[in-house]
């Protein structure tokens, strides 16, 4: 038997000089301790991406669309997204808005609702509101987002999905990109990316940091110590976390290519205590430069997919996977929110 273990180790071993990319050895040696991988033949997550309804993309004249975040309400869907004039380009993300639109089904069509909220009366958060977040917490609806000057996370409050929104006077926790999570029995999970002072390659790291509250006003605290609670110092963007199979359950994007070599491809990332995670699987869920297929046999040529975001309905699963995406050449930005079939998020060795 300790044989047989033996030449399994041996076995992973040869996989991991094998299939990690080669810029990422180096973060080997510097990683956390304690860290697992899974190598797998296969993406059981990717397998369960569908094709794309035609309705299931949503996009503006004359506006660039970002950041999708879905809920259900009664019998209608609200979309939150962060949107700027087309005529600013890109880089116009850092004067954005946050914007809502409904549709009866999940898969659209969306139609424009309203712009949520007026920025020269926001509190502190004057120059833009990019990276909206929706959920509820107990009674009232949550809209979290990313706010400038200040580049940390804002929180505004509801009764009604409609609004209107109370924005808290200040930021409520520092980090950057966030996702919020209420655990079973209630305390508050979030996970964010941080820049540690050190850098291994010397360019922007971005590491994961996780943090609990007993509940969603904070006080947050950082959970572990304050290295990176991903494996072999792999980095991260725009993550979003779920519970599901009693683990919690990361979606993000491969900065700077350490993982899958392809920058910023779809991975998703699992833990059993929120501290250590473990790579699902080093082929990417959806990656960028890949034709999206649509119900009737078409396809959308994208040339990046950015901001990954999870629908998990009323019974715990999840259905869709939003994000945003690039056309080719120059174009703005739009929605695509696309289905997924019986998926549940394991991550037993192989």
């Amino acid at each position: 038997m300790k044989t047989q273990q033996m030449r399994q180790k041996v076995y992973f071993l040869f996989l991991a000089l094998v299939l990690i990319p080669q810029n990422s050895f180096s973060q080997i040696a510097g990683s956390n301790s304690n860290v697992e991988m899974s190598f797998r033949d296969k993406n059981d997550l990717r397998d369960a991406l569908r094709p794309v309804p035609k309705e299931a993309v949503f996009k503006m004249d004359g506006y660039y669309l970002w950041d999708p975040s879905v809920i259900k309400v009664g019998h209608t869907y609200h979309l939150f997204a962060s949107r700027w004039p087309a005529s600013t380009g890109m880089n116009g993300w850092k004067r954005s808005h946050i914007i809502r639109a409904t549709s009866k089904s999940l898969f659209g069509p969306y139609k424009f609702a309203e712009e949520v909220f007026d920025l020269s009366k926001h509190p502190w958060s004057t120059e833009a509101m990019h990276n909206p977040k929706i959920m509820k917490v107990g009674k009232k609806y949550l809209l979290y987002h990313l706010g400038m000057p200040a580049w940390q996370t804002g929180f505004a409050f509801a009764d009604n999905i409609e609004g209107p929104w109370m924005p808290i006077n200040k930021p409520v926790i520092a980090t950057n990109n966030p996702a919020i999570m209420i655990k079973p029995g209630g305390k508050i999970y979030v996970v964010g990316k941080f820049k540690p002072k050190e850098t291994i390659d010397g360019k922007w790291d971005a590491y994961m940091q996780a943090f609990e509250a007993d509940s969603i006003m904070g006080k947050y605290t950082l959970v572990g110590d304050n290295k990176n609670r991903l494996p072999y110092n792999f980095e991260l963007e725009d993550p979003t976390v779920w519970w599901a199979n009693n683990q919690y359950n990361v979606i993000c994007t491969d900065w700077e290519a350490k993982v899958t070599g392809i920058e910023k491809a779809v991975l998703l990332y699992t833990s059993k205590d929120g501290v250590k995670y473990k790579l699902y699987s080093d082929i990417p869920v959806w990656s960028q430069n890949e034709k999206i297929p649509i119900i009737g046999g078409d396809s959308l040529k994208v040339t990046k997919v950015e901001r990954p975001q999870v629908y998990i309905n009323e019974k715990g699963k999840m259905t869709a996977l939003l994000a945003g995406v690039h056309p080719p050449g120059i174009g703005a930005t739009y929605i695509v929110i696309r289905p997924v079939k019986n998926f549940v998020p394991t991550n037993t060795e192989r």
